[in-house]
This record gives structure tokens, sequence and C-alpha cells, in this order.
């Protein structure tokens, strides 16, 4: 939590400067720039437009930073599964299952810095670093029965929640249908991202079953660190669509010395499909709490993850098409 409100703190710091220097190039802005193609916060040029659907004076942006963010509705894959629950003898029956959550059904979060290059009027490079939480979680129950007793049994319930942390770098290329204000836009890449916290939160209820009643033993709830569960890096592909709206005019067709140049507003979806195996083979079973106390040890899992965005890019830097 500390890490989140530090991550949120600074990129909140980053857009009051962006809009604070944007003030500043705004006075400057009244005079148009002899050359369009020089690197300058809200700055721009002075050439008239070879295409009527781009801002003021033929200029549209090139380069873009903002901010976004949003939430993740993520889900597992367990492409193997692991037990630590076998049976001690023939005079009792066991049965065992893990259940997980509904696909998509856990709530996470994301926030990061937005940035874009266009490449040409249609198609741009996007990269987004920013911090990424996943959640998900699975239910697992045994049952001891006796033989010659059916009515005689011991369960054991566990709830089980992870809630796993990425610093993600993702880059895609996107494409513009249109070249006005108002675009639609689809986009494929990848990501990479590096682990910065995983935890589980454990519930375990013990029922006693006797004579065709059923007693609770006792309730327990415990939040523990697995860092060391998962592997350091999660890496995947990803594709999405959505639509920016681009509210302003480039510096050389200002009005006013209060104008902020062109500000992109962006809605956007995205899929995430994760390529490997997030779990630590080598040290699935090292946590004895885990595997003797809750009876639990994680599966083989890949992550999948739908993404949904809102963000907001202002403009460094301008171009005639």
């Amino acid at each position: 939590m500390i890490k989140l409100r530090s991550i949120t703190l600074t990129l909140c710091l980053v857009c009051i400067a962006s809009v604070a220097m944007a003030q500043f190039a705004g006075k400057e802005g009244k005079k148009p720039r002899k050359d369009s193609n020089k690197f300058s916060l809200f700055g721009g040029g002075n050439k008239k437009s070879k295409n009527p659907n781009t801002s003021a004076k033929g200029e549209s942006p090139q380069w873009q930073l903002g901010i976004k963010g949003g939430i993740n509705l993520s889900d597992v894959e367990a492409t193997r599964s692991y037990s630590v629950v076998t049976p001690l003898d023939l005079s009792s029956s066991l049965t065992n299952g893990k259940i997980y959550d509904k696909a998509y059904s856990n709530m996470g979060s994301h926030i990061g810095l937005t940035g874009s290059v266009a490449l040409s009027p249609n198609i741009s490079l996007g990269f987004e670093p920013g911090y990424t939480t996943y959640k998900f979680g699975y239910e697992t129950s045994y049952e001891w029965n006796q033989f010659e007793n059916l009515q005689s049994f011991v369960k054991v319930t566990n709830d089980i929640d992870h809630v796993v942390s990425y610093m993600d770098l993702p880059v895609a290329l996107k494409y513009h249908f249109k070249t006005g204000s108002l675009k639609p836009f689809i986009q494929l890449g990848g990501y990479y991202g590096f682990r910065t916290n995983a935890d589980k939160n454990v519930t375990t209820v013990v029922e006693d079953g006797a004579a065709g009643g059923l007693d609770e033993l006792s309730s327990t709830s415990q939040r523990i660190g697995v860092d060391d569960l998962f592997i350091r890096s999660s890496a995947g592909i990803l594709g999405g669509a959505g639509l920016s709206l681009d509210v302003g005019s480039s510096p050389s067709g200002m009005s006013g010395s209060s104008d902020l140049g062109t500000v992109r507003f962006i809605l956007g979806v995205n899929y995430r499909y994760g390529l490997h195996n997030i779990v630590d083979v080598k040290t699935r079973f090292n946590d004895s709490y885990l595997t003797s106390g809750a009876y639990d040890v994680t599966d083989d899992l890949e992550l999948r993850n739908i993404e949904i965005y809102l963000g907001c890019q202002f403009t460094l830097k301008y171009k005639d098409y």
C-alpha cells in the first residue's frame, strides 16, 4: 500500500509539473516558431496545413505524454495441478478439489504514465509504464470419511486469495481509423513486468460431522507474504481498442497565454495474455504453514487480464504531416 501511494504521488507531481510547464509554454507560444520539428513542450511551427483534418496551421501532435489509470479484471489458467494431501491408509477415503474463482471476477487496479509517438497520421507507437495489481483466487475442500461410518467425517475448507503486483512495461503499435479530433483505434503489442509484491490471504474453516450434524471446530484467517512463490517476471502479448479525443490546438494557433495546446483524452480496453508460468517451481513446497497448515500448494498458473482505462496526454511536440 505504501509503494502504491508513493507511485501515485509521484505520477500526480509529474502531471502537475506538465501543466505548469504548459502554462509557461503558452506565454512564449504567441509567436510562431520557425522550425516545427524542434523539441518544445507544447511547442509548434507555423507551416500551413496540408491536411484539413489536422489542428491549426497544419500541426498535429507527434510526441505526447500523460497519465492513465483504471481497473483490471483478472483470471488465471492452471496448466498443471498439485496437491499435498493423500490417503494414509486403506481404512479411510479422501476427496479433494480446487475450484477457481469465476473468470475475470476479481478486480485489481493499475496506474502509470502513457506516452505515444506518431509515426504517421494514422499510426503511432505507445508506451505505458505503470504499476499493476492482479487479484485471483480459489477454494480447496478436503474431506475425510470412515468407510464403516459415513456420518463421521472431518472437512477442511480453504478460501485462498492472491494479490500480485508488477511494474509493467507495455509497448504497442496503434492504428487510428481517422485523422480528425475523434479517433477510434486498435492496438497490438506486448508487455514485460517486474514483480514487486505478492501476498496470499488464507481463510481456513474446519468442520466436524457426527451423527448427521455439522459443527465448526475452528476458523482462521491470515495474510502471508509469498514473494518467493512467484518468479520475478511476467511477459505476454496484448491487444485492444479504444477512442481518443483531441481538445485544443497547436501553439501556433493559440489565442491566449492560458492555452495548453492539444490535450488528448483516451478511453480504452486491452486484453493481456500471459505466455508463461508465473509460479516458481523450486519454492512451491517451501512454506510449511501453507503445505501442512492450510493443505495448500500452488498450481502452475498463467495470467489472463482485461484492462479498462482512462488516460490524458499532453503534447510535447508537433509535426506537419
